[in-house]
């Protein structure tokens, strides 16, 4: 099953004339594996009005800690954001890799700009599922190199999800498929949830930066999730690395809050300087919410540092750092005042 747009009981893909008819993409499908939908995770409903824990991380072509971050969350909770052990946990994941036979064994040449050894591939997000007990829903953007593996967006979660969408943007650089899913959230209410990541860069001199093709793919996003014209009422959670060379200034994130994102990264006055660990330390990870319905009465967020003063090559191994908040959806009791901010 070499193109992600082939049949899937739990993802479905929606479709689109400028994606789906481009030529230029057609290469990059047919050069990754299929979906990947796997529900692991114990059935038992968290109790009403407990919050979340969400997590948002580019993962650097697996080679972040993926399973280690998650294992010591779920055991360990975030005390920073007052949450403790068990808390229900959903991973909104970026440069998620996965190797297995569904990826062709022949490489057509059309893969990632950063290529790897097989001996250097990072985690699997498959097994990091299975071996965690954690629901999955994966979509492949982009080969890894010659051998059977590649790379894309990813959703880990211990909550129900109840239904999956994926769908590519704009060819500008790379291939880019975005995986939207509803989870069923404490107290049985919907929860939307988002994993995407918008191109670095353009591929011409006009727009080298990539700016006028990031308005495009964050246009393409707003469209296909039904965000105009009020749009639905869920709340919808959208954790990505959006690339923002130029922050704030962009029409991309521009449009993203016309369409309703209001909350999350990044503040006017964050509490750190950067997401990206490598130079030039730019903020360019993000935890947004859209809610329109009001359902969200707190939202939270921290930037997960390895070391705390902030030094080391990496952070837990990947060249982004880790978002996390706590999301009180409506029913989950108030933070408890005091502690570690």
């Amino acid at each position: 099953m070499g193109d992600v747009r082939g049949p899937s009981p739990s993802i479905a893909w929606l479709h689109h004339v400028e994606t789906d008819h481009d030529p230029r993409l057609a290469p990059w499908r047919a050069n990754v594996g299929g979906p990947v939908a796997l529900d692991a995770a114990s059935a038992t409903a968290p109790p009403t009005g407990a919050p979340v824990l969400a997590l948002g991380w580019n993962v650097w072509i697996g080679r972040g800690r993926l399973a280690e971050l998650i294992r010591t969350l779920r055991d360990s909770g975030l005390p920073q954001l007052g949450l403790g052990p068990g808390t229900p946990l959903v991973a909104l994941v970026q440069e998620a890799t996965r190797t297995d036979d569904s990826v062709p064994a022949r490489s057509n040449g059309a893969t990632g700009r950063e290529l790897f050894r097989r001996s250097r591939l990072g985690e699997d997000v498959v097994e990091t599922a299975r071996a965690l007990g954690l629901n999955l829903r994966y979509v492949p953007s982009m080969r890894n190199g010659p051998h059977r593996s590649d790379r894309g967006n990813a959703i880990l979660s211990t909550l129900p999800i109840l239904d999956a969408q994926a769908f590519e943007l704009p060819f500008v650089f790379q291939r880019r498929v975005i995986l939207a899913a509803t989870l069923r959230a404490p107290g049985g209410g919907p929860l939307r949830v988002v994993s995407a990541h918008l191109d670095p860069r353009g591929l011409t001199g006009r727009d080298w930066l990539g700016v006028a093709g990031r308005a495009r793919q964050a246009e393409r996003i707003v469209t296909a999730l039904g965000l105009d014209h009020g749009g639905p009422t869920s709340p919808l959670l959208l954790g990505a690395d959006l690339n923002l060379a130029r922050g704030w200034r962009e029409p991309a994130w521009r449009r993203l809050a016309e369409a309703g994102f209001r909350h999350g990264v990044p503040h006017r006055s964050p509490a750190w300087r950067h997401t990206y660990h490598r130079a030039p330390r730019l903020v360019l990870d993000y935890l947004l919410i859209r809610d329109p319905a009001r359902a969200v009465v707190g939202a939270e967020i921290r930037r997960l540092d390895e070391h705390p003063r902030d030094r080391g090559p990496y952070v837990f191994r990947s060249d982004h750092h880790p978002l996390a908040a706590r999301l009180e959806l409506d029913g989950s009791p108030p933070r408890e005042t005091g502690g570690e901010t």
